[in-house]
Parts: structure tokens; sequence; C-alpha cells
């Protein structure tokens, strides 16, 4: 899983981000007929064909707001996408045929399947060229395709393109404040994210006070130090971590432990430790500032167990030479 893709699915599995997002998206019409407010994430791992199961990477279960709706309830399939599929209608359809499976089989007696209705958010370098519907891909000439519209497959899929997104159009969708955060800083790993976070520094002040609140945040703060290079530490050391409250603070330094220990994970792993020490120089960077040549080579000479039991002290210590010293 790529570090958009964790962020995506740490931040939209909530349902009230999920549903922020939903309703910005869908025709008013539709929205107006479902009850998000009781939007619930669904399991992922659908029925497959020959080839076995697949996984989608958000499904949610939506109910009618009419009680005389059909008692089938409305499937969202939300997936996120780095880089343009060519062959993205193909694979949202597989997708929606292992929902109406799975529903088939939960309900052998049911008359009618549920409504599928995909989404994919996309944060590429550039805005989405590719297909939007399986039209797009059966050989036919156009003007075949316009004469027989009503009888083909067509297999259209919703579109969030955020390299096409300006920041004004973002926060008029209403989104949450941490599913707006989310994907401006999707958006803006793919060009210049320390700006980025310059930019949004209303919403990181604004998440930790809503209803993803601390965990959105760390999540956010995790990302953009797992994609971004001194630049983006810089923003969020100078930027960000000062304007903070002190459970704000804990909640910066979390994203940052977080992601000390999927990096000793990964030296493990390898038989390394790089991975270890470049995240524990960056919570150091957090903590106390800048970093001199002479601790930076303490760090990079130090064992996967110093680097634990430094990792460990460093959200107590008072300095930085009681990280450094046992």
């Amino acid at each position: 899983m790529t570090p958009h893709d964790h962020l995506f699915q740490s931040l939209f599995a909530q349902p009230a981000n999920a549903a922020s997002l939903v309703a910005s998206l869908l025709p008013p019409a539709l929205v107006a007929a479902l009850d998000l407010d009781r939007l619930s994430l669904r399991a992922s791992s659908l029925p497959g064909l020959a080839d076995g199961p697949r996984t989608a990477d958000l499904v949610f279960e939506v109910p009618w707001r009419a009680r005389t709706a059909p008692a089938a309830n409305v499937i969202l399939l939300c997936e996120h996408q780095s880089q343009a599929d060519r062959w993205m209608p193909m694979r949202l359809i597989e997708y929606a045929l292992g929902i109406w499976h799975r529903a088939r089989r939960d309900d052998p007696k049911a008359r009618r399947l549920p409504l599928v209705v995909p989404l994919v958010v996309h944060n590429g370098r550039h805005p989405w060229r590719g297909p939007r519907s399986l039209g797009e891909l059966q050989a036919a000439p156009c003007k075949v395709l316009e004469a027989i519209a009503p009888h083909y497959f067509d297999g259209r899929f919703v579109l969030d393109d955020l390299p096409a997104s300006l920041d004004d159009a973002l926060r008029a969708r209403s989104l949450t404040v941490a599913a707006e955060l989310g994907l401006r800083m999707l958006r803006d790993a793919r060009t210049d994210l320390s700006a980025g976070i310059r930019g949004a520094k209303r919403l990181f002040l604004a998440v930790e006070a809503s209803a993803s609140g601390l965990g959105a945040l760390a999540a956010v703060v995790r990302y953009c130090l797992q994609v971004g290079g001194e630049d983006v530490l810089a923003a969020l050391v100078q930027e960000i971590e000062p304007a903070l409250s002190p459970s704000g603070k804990e909640a910066f330094m979390t994203g940052a432990e977080i992601l000390r220990a999927e990096g000793r994970a990964e030296g493990r792993a390898a038989g390394l430790t790089e991975g270890a020490a470049r995240v524990l120089l960056t919570q150091l960077r957090l903590r106390f500032g800048e970093i001199g040549p002479a601790v930076q080579q303490r760090i990079a000479q130090a064992s996967v167990a110093e680097l634990e039991a430094m990792s460990a002290r460093i959200l107590t210590a008072d300095s930085l030479q009681a990280v450094l010293t046992d």
C-alpha cells in the first residue's frame, strides 16, 4: 500500500468524512434520496471471477431515506488512484459484480440488486486522461456509440480529479475539515507539498478540534513526513507544530512515532537500520530543531536496540542530550 492509499483509507474509512466526500460529488437528487447519516463501512473483500476474489479500497452501504424505497440499500464503491488507469471502468465493473454476487449470496430470496455507485478519487501528477466509461473502451465509431447509447453497457463512474481541483473548489464542497485537508495534501504531494502545508495551516489547526480529531492530524502528519523531504519537515516544524494545542502537539509527535515504527520494521526486514535512524532524526528535528553533524553520526552508527531506546525517551526527554544518554 502506498502512502497515498494509506492516507485515503485512514481518513475516508471514517463515515463522517466519507459522507461529506460523497455528498460533494454525487448528483443532488441522489444525495437527497440517501440517508448519509447512516452510512456504514462494509467489508472490501469481494467475490471474484475465475482468478479469485477482489479487494476494493473502501465499500460503504447507505440506506434510502424514503420508507417506500427499495429494500436493498445503495452500495458506494470508493477507489483511490495515484495515476490514471485506462482499464479503470473494467476494474470497477468487476468490483460491482462482486458486490452483486455477495448480495445474492446473503439474501437468495431478494428479487432486486443494490444500486452500486462507483467513485474514483485521483491524485496523479496530471488531470485524468484515461477512459471514464466502458463505452470509451469498446471498439466502435463514435457516431455508432451515440446512436446505440441506450443499449450498450456503459459502466461510467464519478471522478474526483484532484489535480484539476483548486482550493476554492474544494472549500466550496462542504467537506469535513479532515476530508478537505486530506484531499489537499494528496493533491499537493504531486506538486509542492511544503507550500500546500503552509497554505493549509487553517485546516491543520481546525482538524484537531473536529470530529475526526487528533487521529486525523496524526495520519496527515505521518503522510507528509513519509512522502516529503526537508522542505516539508521545515513547513511542519515552522508553521504547523508551534500553533497547535498541547494535545495537537502530542498527535503531531504520534504521527512521527508511527512512521518511526514502520521505518524500524522495514530496516529489520532488510537487515538494515537506516529506516529507523532516518525517522528518529525526523522526530528529533520536530522536537529540538536542527540536529548537528555529531548527533547525526551518533544515530547513523547506532544499533537497532539503541535506536529503539532513544525513540522511547524522546517523548519525555527535556533535552537532546537526555535522548542520547542512557
